[in-house]
């Protein structure tokens, strides 16, 4: 096969694609620039890719996709925290750029048949069903088909993962043996555009949302003042300012009044909520009235049992099988998994 390689300059791509060169495949490698001083696709990221690309001896090349990645993921994110919600952009920039519009110009330019990543997840075709699936990776600590749900079966027919069978540990050791010059690189762990400063970055975007507000409790009572809404998120404790005799967690941030809504840790605990713009992953739409899954809520291996009931094509209602404590944050992902399949998901709503 001949397969462009995502190249973000650090450990897991790189060693993606030694294994894909190793296996005999032709490999290019290829990385978007996407904002001037991003961790995986800026400058610096750029010069780490293509000395990665250099040692492995495989053409290399870059894409400007800055403006689409403006318009497409930056501007949904700051609309997203103006709304009061608290998005995660990593999935929406897999299906819109990374296996949009960098699969089409790398398709065009070099052209390739598929597009290989560092992701921890694994894809497989189920013959019964005719239909791809997005398998969890073995490594549940560091899965990342959460990452990755929003693919559509003909981006997923595409997609090459050759980190899904192995853990993070045996990646650093693939990375020495391949004699990869970066093979001790901290992994990045905060949002690739946000320069480790979401707080500024927001506030010098979203000034009108920096304004001071009061903190309400659920019947009104003010309880003190925060410092702009955009700077909290649904369960978050840290950061309120005020002296209560238990301690107190987001349970509402209402953009529109200026206003947050905190409660008790009993208060944050939700049994069901809605589920917006749900992409059905390796399955069709179901016929069923509901199904059982495990739920994904937030990045991380945990999950939680649950019913979910779809509603129409692209809505659907998570009721828990237990309360879950620490709520549901609206604008985040919720995954659902049926073992390691995932059959899908979609945004937390309200």
């Amino acid at each position: 096969m001949r397969i462009a390689v995502g190249l973000s300059g650090g450990v897991d791509s790189s060693v993606a694609a030694a294994k894909l060169v190793a296996a005999g495949h032709d490999v290019v490698g290829v990385t978007m620039l996407i904002w001037p001083d991003s961790k995986c696709c800026g400058d610096m990221a750029i010069l780490d890719a293509a000395a990665t690309a250099h040692d492995l001896g495989i053409p290399y090349h870059t894409f400007d996709l800055m403006n689409e990645f403006k318009a497409e993921v930056v501007d949904p994110f700051l609309a997203d925290y103006a709304g009061g919600r608290t998005p995660n952009p990593c999935p929406t920039c897999n299906e819109r750029l990374k296996f949009n519009h960098m699969w089409r110009v790398a398709r065009e330019l070099a052209g390739v048949t598929h597009l290989g990543t560092g992701h921890y997840a694994r894809v497989r075709h189920d013959p019964e069903t005719g239909r791809y699936q997005l398998l969890r990776g073995v490594d549940l600590r560091k899965d990342q088909s959460y990452m990755l749900f929003r693919l559509d079966q003909e981006q997923l027919s595409r997609l090459v993962t050759p980190l899904g069978d192995q853990t993070k540990e045996q990646t650093r050791e693939d990375a020495r043996r391949f004699g990869l010059h970066l093979s001790e690189k901290p992994d990045s762990q905060d949002l690739c555009f946000t320069s480790d400063d979401l707080a500024g970055f927001l506030a010098a975007r979203l000034p009108d949302r920096e304004r001071p507000g009061p903190i309400l409790d659920r019947s009104g009572r003010e309880l003190g003042e925060h410092r702009g809404t955009i700077h909290y998120t649904v369960g978050q404790r840290k950061g309120l300012g005020i002296a209560a005799p238990q301690p107190l967690f987001v349970l509402e941030v209402l953009p529109d009044a200026n206003a947050l809504v905190v409660g008790t840790r009993d208060e944050t605990t939700v049994r069901e909520f809605p589920v917006d713009d749900v992409r059905w992953t390796s399955i069709g739409v179901p016929s069923e009235p509901e199904l059982r899954a495990e739920v994904k809520v937030r990045h991380g291996p945990k999950t939680v049992s649950a019913t979910v009931i779809p509603v129409g094509a692209d809505r659907a209602r998570v009721v828990l099988d237990h309360p879950l404590a620490g709520g549901a944050s609206p604008g985040q992902f919720a995954v659902f998994h049926a073992g390691d399949v995932v059959l899908g998901g979609g945004t937390i709503g309200r």
